[in-house]
């Protein structure tokens, strides 16, 4: 057999060309037909070799995928009974597609028997007297060919229309697999982010589940054991040192059940439905603050709420950040200060930011992780009692709305922690 070599075009000479073939109208109808893709790949290349096989006047039209040495027929258009299958293999050698890819362009011959690959394998095995090819790469690498052929030598000869055209096709074919690998791999993307999504909620409801029944069986005998202290403390024959140790441990005893509430509180502020709905925070304000009015009283503090815009988020859980924000600017202060704390709001790029400004002990802005880290702590327990949770949760409740806590702050010289919420819709 005759060494591969590359070729553009085979042709008898003295076959004639058709004047009309530069310019058949088919051209524009068969490439409009081949468009849009109907999302099943198959069924697409299916399409377009139908169409190519009737438009050229050829038979059999294959999309092939080469494998090394192994030539795979990936879809095939041929007449009945000519016995071509879908997964069917060659040795590439023996198929005029290893011309083809050898020259690395189209290739097209007229009357097989009279050109220089009149001893081919492929010619000897099938009889096919015409061919027209091309190289197939898909994502920058190759992939096969589209291939087109027929047992008749071809009545006149190939023209460059006909290269062109099946250029085009090459093309569009390669587009339609890239497609096709894209979709699958976006589907395969989609299947394990669902299948991520049901195993996080089926996590998330199992710890909402522990979360409440561990806290429901922790908090009852942590309460009980402060309600036996609070009856010890009554006892008239209890001597001294034994009263402040009882006293010692109640303490002990009721940061662990402020801890266990916490830490309740942080889960249902991390996984808790919002109810969005059009918040007005100034109502808002003075609801968290009725729920302070004993702390308030009692330190002598000073809220003022200024004009604060509406915003879009859930009333319950913003009225805790609201809370715990104050709550914290009233504990947080030196000995003998009366807490003065402010609350006011704007409108800036879409958001609306709240400020809760106090006059407290201040904190240094390089402590940002550890202060909204869970169960962080800054302050010794004896100094600034509680149990690290409360600006980790305000943060999580912020950011579930779609916004940020900040702070700006330097000790001594208080804190004011900014809030960003969306905007109501109007």
């Amino acid at each position: 057999m005759e060494p591969l070599r590359p070729a553009m075009t085979q042709s008898d000479p003295t076959l004639p060309v058709d004047p009309e073939d530069v310019q058949r109208p088919g051209v524009e109808l068969l490439l409009s037909a081949l468009s849009p893709n109907s999302g099943d790949l198959n069924a697409d290349l299916e399409r377009a070799l139908a169409l190519a096989t009737g438009f050229f006047g050829l038979t059999i039209g294959i999309v092939s995928r080469v494998e090394g040495e192994t030539y795979v027929v990936e879809c095939v258009h041929q007449p009945e009974g000519a016995g071509l299958e879908v997964g069917q293999t060659f040795s590439l050698g023996t198929t005029y597609c290893a011309i083809t890819l050898q020259a690395d362009d189209v290739v097209s011959i007229d009357d097989m028997r009279t050109s220089a690959y009149s001893e081919h394998p492929c010619y000897d095995a099938f009889r096919l007297e015409s061919y027209l090819g091309a190289p197939l790469r898909v994502d920058g690498e190759l992939y096969g060919t589209l291939n087109f052929s027929s047992p008749d030598a071809r009545p006149r000869r190939w023209s460059e229309t006909d290269r062109d055209l099946v250029r085009l096709l090459a093309l569009w074919v390669e587009s339609a697999i890239s497609r096709d690998r894209l979709n699958r791999r976006m589907g395969d993307a989609v299947r394990q982010l669902d299948q991520s999504n049901r195993d996080l909620r089926e996590r998330n409801e199992d710890l909402d589940f522990y979360a409440q029944h561990a806290s429901h069986d922790l908090q009852a005998p942590l309460k009980n054991i402060i309600a036996l202290m609070d009856l010890f403390s009554l006892e008239d024959a209890i001597p001294g040192q034994v009263a402040e140790d009882l006293g010692l441990i109640r303490n002990e005893v009721g940061r662990m059940l402020g801890m266990v509430q916490g830490i309740l509180h942080f889960s249902r502020s991390s996984r808790a439905e919002l109810e969005l709905e059009t918040v007005d925070m100034v109502a808002c304000c003075e609801d968290a603050l009725a729920s302070l009015r004993e702390e308030i009283e009692r330190t002598g503090a000073t809220v003022s709420v200024g004009a604060l815009p509406r915003v879009s988020g859930d009333a319950a859980l913003l009225g805790q950040v609201v809370q715990n924000l104050v709550e914290n600017g009233i504990k947080y202060q030196p000995a003998g200060q009366r807490p003065q704390i402010t609350i006011q709001g704007r409108e800036e790029g879409g958001m609306v930011l709240l400020d809760v400004t106090d006059n407290g002990i201040g904190l240094a802005e390089a402590s940002e992780e550890l202060v909204f880290k869970p169960l962080g702590r800054l302050h010794q327990d004896d100094a600034f009692p509680g149990n690290g949770l409360g600006l980790s949760i305000c943060r999580k409740i912020i950011r579930r709305h779609g916004g940020e806590l900040s702070y700006r702050s330097a000790p001594g010289a208080g804190a004011t922690f900014t809030a960003s919420l969306p905007t109501a819709r109007s």
